[in-house]
């Protein structure tokens, strides 16, 4: 179970996710990994990106204290556990100079524009860990 069952405002609630950090273009025709596939599809009914690539991926146990993630565009992500109540997790995402809040449950993911970066967009894709 990627979500522990804790307390909603508890100093010691966390959750795991997977934080992958993908590069989007709209030229090309490339999808690596394809399970970026989904990702795509999402995206597609706002901007079509003919090509996704990841990054990089990493496990994150989060909890209220901020988790720093540096980007390949210099940019620093700050992730957080605001609240943890039936088994969805509400995220602080903060990406300069956003900062949002967003729920996650147990499927799905979140897909949290970047800035841009080489010929295309930075995009943070936030999931359960597996």
């Amino acid at each position: 179970m990627a979500l522990a069952a804790a307390p909603a405002f508890a100093e010691d609630a966390k959750v795991h996710v997977q934080a992958d950090v993908v590069l989007a273009e709209v030229a090309g025709n490339t999808v690596d990994p394809p399970s970026l596939k989904h990702m795509q599809d999402a995206l597609g009914k706002k901007v079509h990106y003919g090509t996704l690539k990841r990054l990089s991926t990493e496990k994150l146990e989060l909890t209220a204290k901020a988790h720093a993630l540096k980007l390949p565009n210099g940019k620093e992500v700050a992730l957080s556990l605001e609240q943890l109540k039936d088994d969805v997790a509400t995220l602080r995402v903060r990406v300069p100079p956003s900062d949002t809040t967003y729920k996650l449950g147990h499927s799905g993911s979140l897909y949290v524009q970047a800035g841009p970066h080489q010929n295309g967009e930075l995009w943070l894709v936030l999931a359960p860990a597996k």
